[in-house]
């Protein structure tokens, strides 16, 4: 629906002059999206009187009671999109779909006129990133996390480290002083910052980011090996390394619904493309037989999960340093690349065994972070 609306004349005031007589100088058709209705689609299609002063010579334009300056949403739509973003079970899309406005449009809206206040901080705090779909000053927004009670402290528009030290040092000493432990992935900001802003804390790198960082690399063995079969895509190696390739990032115990994921007992299901009967054992040991470097990667990746499982504060060092030497020894460039990671985040792989449970990840669909940053997804 397209409405055309022309307002009555109302001579308003010269605003620079205060001159009351002005002439009018153009017409200027301005779009307004509004919602009128939300079975379709409304236009506002706004003749907006652009007057000229006769006494200072200025030009300016009528007041325009349908939308806030510089907008292009009318108010009544930006009342009911917040009026609507007020239910946790509401997303940018839905409200978006709504009205007929895009997602973007609608967490523009929430973040002009909604301002979440802080949470104190916590004795563990956490350091992680969201992918930014939102921002316009950085590709991650920086979700601080109450590890203990797994809530947002707060959620940063970016985790650039100037950004991040005028953040917290406006905050007192004396809350800083409270945080004892900071937990973050590799990024070497955080690092810093945390060394800077918290002189009374500890840092910790944490299984689910070192583990993350690992699976990464070993992708990238995978993708090498893979590309030598790109010219013949219908081979046994380049179908289990396109579609199976996901097992090689699964832990022996991993269980899905049915069971264990690998038990040689599990119900084999028939495959076209081997024209046999398998199971994700199976495919898993024809995975493995592809390429020596697959093999020592994944026997890489066991040797990081019992780190992680046998070691204590106490035998970290040792572990630690038995599993650099490991990953150096297999001369292959990615875990030599992982190793030297090792090495630069030791003493906080190290701590992180002073507390337990550490993987804790944030998630962007989590209930707790889409209060403070709607999702975009349904």
């Amino acid at each position: 629906m397209v409405l055309v609306v022309t307002l009555t004349d109302k001579h308003q005031a010269c605003p620079y002059c205060g001159f009351t007589a002005p002439k009018i100088k153009e017409y200027v058709t301005k779009e307004i999206t509004h919602s009128a209705l939300t079975t379709q689609k409304c236009i506002i299609k706004y003749r907006a009187r652009r007057y000229k002063c006769s006494c200072c010579g200025k030009t300016y334009y009528e007041f325009n009671p349908f939308v806030f300056k510089s907008q292009k949403i009318s108010i009544l739509t930006v009342h009911n999109i917040l009026k609507d973003l007020k239910d946790f079970n509401e997303t940018f899309t839905s409200v978006a779909r709504r009205y007929h406005v895009s997602p973007t449009s609608v967490s523009t809206i929430f973040d002009k006129h909604v301002d979440i206040g802080r949470n104190p901080l916590p004795e563990i705090i956490n350091f992680d990133e969201v992918y930014a779909f939102k921002s316009e000053k950085s590709k991650y927004v920086c979700v601080l996390l109450d590890f203990k009670k797994q809530i947002p402290v707060d959620v940063l528009p970016n985790r650039k480290k100037e950004y991040l030290l005028n953040y917290f040092q406006k905050i007192p000493l004396e809350e800083r002083k409270k945080v004892k432990y900071a937990c973050s992935d590799m990024y070497e900001v955080y690092r810093d910052v945390v060394h800077k802003v918290f002189p009374c804390s500890c840092m910790l790198l944490d299984y689910f980011h070192l583990s993350q960082d690992f699976h990464r690399k070993m992708n990238e063995v995978r993708i090498k090996v893979m590309k030598g079969y790109k010219d013949n895509k219908a081979s046994d190696e380049y179908y289990l390394l396109k579609k199976f390739n996901w097992l090689l990032f699964k832990n022996p115990e991993d269980e899905d619904k049915y069971g264990r994921l690998f038990d040689v007992e599990r119900e084999r299901k028939y495959n076209s493309h081997f024209k046999s009967y398998m199971n994700y054992y199976d495919l898993r040991k024809k995975l493995l037989e592809i390429n020596n470097d697959l093999t020592i990667c994944y026997s890489l990746k066991l040797e990081l999960v019992d780190f992680y499982s046998k070691s204590t504060i106490d035998n970290a060092k040792v572990n630690l340093e038995n599993l650099i030497r490991s990953c150096i020894d297999t001369n292959i460039d990615e875990m030599i690349a992982f190793s030297n990671n090792l090495i630069n985040w030791k003493q906080e792989i190290i701590n992180s065994f002073t507390i337990v449970g550490t993987e804790y990840k944030v998630e962007a669909d989590k209930g707790q972070v889409v209060v403070c940053n709607k999702k975009v997804n349904n």
